[in-house]
This record gives structure tokens, C-alpha cells and sequence, in this order.
């Protein structure tokens, strides 16, 4: 049929130069950021985008790392048909020291209306919870979450 589908893709980019740091007393620093990404699609119902972005700020004025930003997300996707698709996303961020697990059931009944059902888990490191309670770096959940959603569009005539 002459239809062409990219099977991977990987991107790139970076930036790094003066930046400031916007706090109380803002203060002109030095910055570097860079992203890398690929995309993943061996059969046509199918798509995963698996990227990792950085962020790192040093203070110039007396050489101290700031913050060194890294978060891995992964975001999949599977049609099973026009109407219904599954979808999961998973991330991990290490400023924050947390992992977040998603997965969202859509089911489009038709153009305007649609039935979601999802679930949802977060995780934060037992040490940054609350260090006197949770004496440990492992990943706890702090978070559960199942939920459902019906969207219906009212259209009204004139």
C-alpha cells in the first residue's frame, strides 16, 4: 500500500549556559540541560516513548551543585481497536525521590462520550516520608488510587 511506519526514533537536545536561579534573592548561575528520547513502535496499535531528561544548576559564586535533576518516564500505549485503548505511564524523578505508576482503560462509546477506568500508584523514598517513622531509602507507596470517569457531551440545539 506504499504506507510507511517508523519503527524507532531517537531525539536528542541540550542547552547549558548562564541561567538564573529564581529564589528569594535571585542569583545568576550556570545551567545545563539536556534530553534524550526514544520511540518505539513495532506493530501499528502499538507505541512506547521512553525518555530521560536532566536539569543541573551550579552556583558560580561558590561552586556548589544546586540541584542535578534527572526523570526517566515511560509512556505506552496499545489501541485494541478505534474505541478501546489502554495506556501506562511510569515515572521516576530523582529531585523529588519518587516513582509514579499509571495505567488508564479508555473506552470511547462515540464521539461524545467516552468511559475511562484507571488505577494509580505513588512512591516516595521512606527517609524523605518521614525519616523518624520510615528509617529506610527503599520506595514507599504513599498513594493508591482506582478511579472511573464517564465524559458526556451536552449539545443543546438553537
Amino acid at each position: 500500500d506504499g504506507s510507511h511506519q517508523r519503527l524507532a526514533t531517537l531525539s536528542s537536545g541540550m542547552s547549558f549556559g548562564d541561567q538564573i536561579r529564581f529564589v528569594a534573592d535571585p542569583y545568576l548561575g550556570s545551567g545545563t540541560a539536556w534530553e534524550v528520547g526514544l520511540t518505539l513502535r513495532p506493530v501499528s496499535r502499538f507505541q512506547s516513548d521512553f525518555t530521560v531528561t536532566t536539569s543541573r544548576f551550579v552556583d558560580r559564586r561558590i561552586a556548589y551543585e544546586e540541584f542535578d535533576v534527572k526523570i526517566a518516564r515511560l509512556l505506552s500505549t496499545y489501541q485494541f481497536t478505534d474505541r478501546l485503548l489502554v495506556r501506562n505511564i511510569t515515572e521516576h524523578n530523582t529531585f523529588d525521590k519518587t516513582l509514579g505508576q499509571n495505567v488508564l482503560l479508555t473506552y470511547r462509546v462515540n464521539a461524545g462520550t467516552v468511559f475511562y477506568l484507571g488505577y494509580d500508584d505513588r512512591y516516595r523514598r521512606g527517609d524523605l516520608i518521614d525519616a523518624s517513622v520510615f528509617a529506610t531509602s527503599d520506595y514507599l507507596r504513599t498513594n493508591r488510587a482506582i478511579f472511573t470517569k464517564l465524559q458526556y457531551l451536552l449539545r443543546t440545539r438553537s
